[in-house]
């Protein structure tokens, strides 16, 4: 059985904008400020809680710095970078549009996005469960509960 991890909510809901590009390009800068600050920590250049306080400062201007790209991305971003965040969420939405006539069973999905779902699939294997284990796992008397321990422990997820 081939299900999919991810949350209902993490579809392509809108397009492409500039905001999101810049947004995107932040957090790639914060994840390769927290690996610096692993590998510091990791070859002991710096203490856990000094890297530990690092992260959290990381952390915290990422989120600081998204909410101020959400409210006046433009007004507070160079000129010339804004440009190319809008000249590439335009070939984001362009590439969505002809990926759309190409293949009308996947319209909405950009590769991103297909990418994304790719690696959230996994495969799970169905299992046989004896009557012991099913007995030992009737903790209550509610039968849904029951119903639903068994079809996850069939599924090999209890």
């Amino acid at each position: 059985m081939l299900t999919n991890t991810a949350t209902p909510d993490l579809q392509d809901h809108g397009e492409v904008t500039a905001t999101t590009i810049a947004i995107e390009a932040a957090e790639r800068r914060a994840r390769a400020a927290l690996r610096d600050i692993a590998r510091l920590a990791d070859t002991g250049e710096i203490s856990a809680l000094q890297a530990a306080e690092l992260q959290a400062e990381t952390l915290a201007r990422l989120s600081a710095h998204c909410r101020e790209l959400l409210l006046r991305g433009e007004q507070i971003v160079d000129p010339g970078l804004w440009a190319g965040y809008e000249a590439r969420a335009a070939r984001h939405r362009a590439a969505a549009v002809a990926d759309r006539r190409r293949s009308p069973r996947l319209r909405g999905l950009t590769p991103r996005v297909r990418a994304q779902r790719e690696r959230q699939m996994c495969v799970v294997a169905t299992a046989h469960v004896t009557n012991d284990v099913l007995r030992g796992m009737q903790i209550d008397d509610d039968e849904e509960a029951c119903a639903m321990r068994r079809e996850l422990a069939a599924a090999g997820l209890l």
